[in-house]
């Protein structure tokens, strides 16, 4: 990597590498005698232990979407799609697995491919004990494949493989797709297979030390720091204070690099014996490939000559921003997932003052002038293409929104399996191993320049009346549920996090150009203080304090998730036992809000001790198992509840239904406000619900919501609340 200097105001700039030299010992001494070591023998190895392969067939209980046949002289099964969600049930084990049965194996003939398999292991089928293995290609004419994939983590994560347990299979999400499969099976691996999970291992035990290094660093105290990084249109100016003992230079740290793992900076000038300095760059600087690196992304630190890090790395404090009027919702009333269709008028109907929008990024952005991607956008001194009917679309969303008063979060999501944009691969992350959505990709120069490229081109656009405007950005979805959908694979906390904190701060500090009140979200589910998924929310929150307090503080919130412990289930009230009104509750839901605002509330939490985070309810609803009168008194009962504690609970700032209206793609839930657009009896008709959340916060409330207590089984609202 070349080195670029630049001087440090009023001090001499100091050429030296970060190459440690060679430290002279004196003369030479006679090399010592050292005895012979005794002859080490191995001891002998036990031979390795085979075991035979488990067999599995198919089963026509619970199948859904799908059809199947058996021929029982071949062994073959041909499995046939017939909906956009086909799954199938294996019989259940008949014996309990060996410790070496990894691999879920079959050989097969499908000349479409599958998109994805999604491998649900038994007991409890639940979206937090399966994974995605990702597609399975195409085979060739009439030739047999083989698959395999391997299931050894999550055997030991679900506890899996007893004798009785099942497996549900989920053959991806096209309909009229063909497959014959026969030997189905799990077995051992095979050579290259067990290299493969050594190896894996291996990577594991690396990660497990480069967490602890981090973990370490935030909380490490260091002699010098940056105690002010500001940002103008042309140039970066940096306020530090050292210790004064030898020569210290100034570290820029680009988003891809670590400065845990890093051996040597990119530095910009130098110091001895001073114990304050200010230092004036560049903005845009040529580097790592970038015409036009934008410093507005790096974070700077103190540096010994040897690369020792001596100040916690700080990203910018203040950025020239042309908008800083605060915008916050009218009300607490919002609705989640809003797209343009025929019922716009509900936004007026029910008093929508806030919602949620999804961006898919790569659906957005490509590196290549093709298709619809026609919009030429500028960043880094590299020009990227925008789809103009996506943006078209966005547009008039936007715009019916801000003609209406309604803050807008935008929902960044980064899909990973292959779409028409050639930016999908560079923005996938490198350890993505599968699930519905990547961690953005930040290891590389060119792959952090097209995320930026799409944040700046969204920010700078919706930033006026013009087209509209977005107000605040929730970085991925349910990031705590990492494996589903911010994936970068198996990853210990603080790794996973770096990465997910880099990712914020490159979005916070490209928006801020643009508005200086926009707030970056962390997307959380119901898992408060239990890692039902990989990580338990409360913990990434805590992660999230202990890096703005070592690396500057900066403008998050939070996007939170609050359903009932079971999705499927309405009656949160009685159901939810784990939600409990303590700060480290297991669950947080409609149930028990009071935790989730409690901890908002406490000022150790505060933007910069003195500003309360925003927190929005941004993808929450109650379900209707059915369209009987029971189910939807029930949901509507738990939309009254959900109400009255968001009203009365002063850390939560806004609540964004979800969903609009029921969702076929949902996994058989229905917590819309209205009905299937395709129902038989009334086609996207109004629910009870829906006008629950009408009368939210209007004159007829009472009269509305009281009905509900019975359903509860309470007499009054104010026995909905934590004592």
């Amino acid at each position: 990597m070349s080195k670029r200097y630049l001087a440090l105001a009023l001090l001499p700039v100091l050429l030296l590498s970060c190459t440690p030299k060679p430290i002279d010992d004196g003369p030479d001494e006679p090399d010592p005698v050292v005895p012979d070591e005794p002859e080490v023998v191995d001891p002998p190895q036990p031979e390795p232990k085979h075991v035979d392969p488990v067999a599995l067939s198919f089963v026509e209980k619970g199948k859904y979407d799908i059809t199947f046949t058996h021929d029982g002289s071949t062994g073959e099964w041909t499995l046939n799609t017939t909906g956009t969600d086909p799954y199938i049930y294996l019989d259940a084990l008949s014996q309990d697995l060996e410790e070496e049965h990894r691999i879920l194996s079959f050989d097969y003939k499908c000349t479409s491919g599958i998109d994805d398999l999604q491998v649900f292991y038994g007991r409890a089928i639940a979206e937090n004990r399966s994974r995605h293995f990702g597609s399975i290609p195409a085979s060739s004419g009439d030739s047999w494949k083989s698959y395999g994939c391997r299931i050894a983590e999550d055997r030991i994560s679900y506890s899996w493989g007893k004798s009785g347990e099942n497996m549900r299979l989920d053959f991806g999400t096209r309909k009229g797709i063909k497959i014959i499969i026969k030997n189905l099976c799990i077995r051992e691996m095979n050579d290259d297979e067990l290299a493969a999970y050594q190896a894996d291992l291996a990577k594991a035990q690396g990660k497990d030390a480069e967490a602890a290094r981090i973990g370490e660093y935030l909380t490490r105290s260091f002699p010098c720091s940056i105690t002010e990084v500001k940002v103008s249109a042309s140039d970066v100016t940096i306020k530090a204070t050292t210790d004064g003992n030898g020569a210290y230079f100034l570290a820029d740290i680009a988003p891809w690099e670590s400065i845990t793992e890093a051996k040597s900076f990119s530095l910009a000038g130098g110091s001895e014996g001073s114990t304050s300095s200010s230092a004036t760059l560049s903005r845009y600087v040529s580097r790592d490939g970038l015409p036009e690196y934008d410093r507005l992304l790096s974070r700077f630190a103190i540096v010994r000559q040897d690369g020792t890090v001596c100040s916690h790395a700080r990203y910018a404090d203040e950025i020239a921003s042309p908008f800083s009027q605060p915008v916050v919702p009218k009300s607490k009333k919002g609705l989640g997932g809003f797209i343009y269709n025929n019922n716009l008028s509900d936004l007026d109907d029910l008093g929508i003052t806030s919602v949620t929008v999804n961006i898919v990024l790569n659906s957005i952005v490509n590196t290549v002038k093709t298709g619809n991607f026609t919009m030429e956008h500028k960043f880094g001194g590299v020009t990227y293409y925008m789809d103009k009917g996506n943006v078209s679309s966005l547009d008039k969303v936007m715009t019916e929104c801000y003609k209406r008063g309604i803050v807008v979060s935008a929902i960044l999501l980064n899909r990973h399996s292959d779409t028409i944009s050639s930016a999908t691969s560079l923005m996938k992350h490198p350890e993505n191993d599968g699930g519905n959505y990547s961690m953005q990709n930040l290891t590389e120069a060119k792959a952090v320049n097209v995320y930026a490229a799409v944040l700046d081109f969204l920010a700078d656009r919706y930033s006026t009346s013009t087209y509209g405007k977005i107000h605040h950005w929730i970085i991925n979805n349910e990031v705590d549920a990492a494996k589903e959908w911010t994936n970068m694979g198996d990853q210990p906390e603080w790794r996973y996090m770096d990465a997910y904190v880099k990712s914020m701060r490159v979005c916070h500090n490209i928006v801020h150009q643009y508005d200086s009140n926009a707030s970056v979200m962390i997307s959380l589910t119901h898992s408060w203080g239990k890692a039902e998924f990989q990580y338990a929310s409360k913990s990434l929150l805590e992660d999230l304090c202990k890096f703005s307090t070592a690396e500057g503080d900066f403008l998050w919130g939070v996007a939170y998730h609050p359903y009932p412990q079971v999705l499927s289930k309405p009656d949160f009230w009685k159901d939810d036992t784990s939600a409990t009104y303590s700060a480290s509750s297991p669950y947080c839901t409609f149930k028990n809000l009071e935790v989730v605002s409690d901890w908002m509330l406490d000022k150790a939490h505060y933007y910069k001790g003195s500003q309360k985070r925003i927190l929005f309810l941004s993808e929450n609803g109650t379900n209707s198992p059915s369209y009987s009168e029971t189910d939807l008194a029930r949901q509507a009962a738990g939309a009254a509840w959900a109400w009255k504690k968001v009203a009365a609970l002063d850390g939560i700032d806004g609540i964004q239904w979800h969903n609009w209206r029921d969702n076929r793609a949902e996994g058989g839930l229905m917590i819309g406000l209205r009905r299937f657009p395709d129902d038989s009896a009334d086609p996207n008709g109004k629910k009870p619900a829906w006008y629950v959340w009408q009368a939210a916060g209007t004159a007829s409330e009472s009269a509305v919501f009281d009905p509900y207590l019975s359903v509860i089984g309470i007499s009054s609202w104010n026995d909905i609340f934590g004592k």
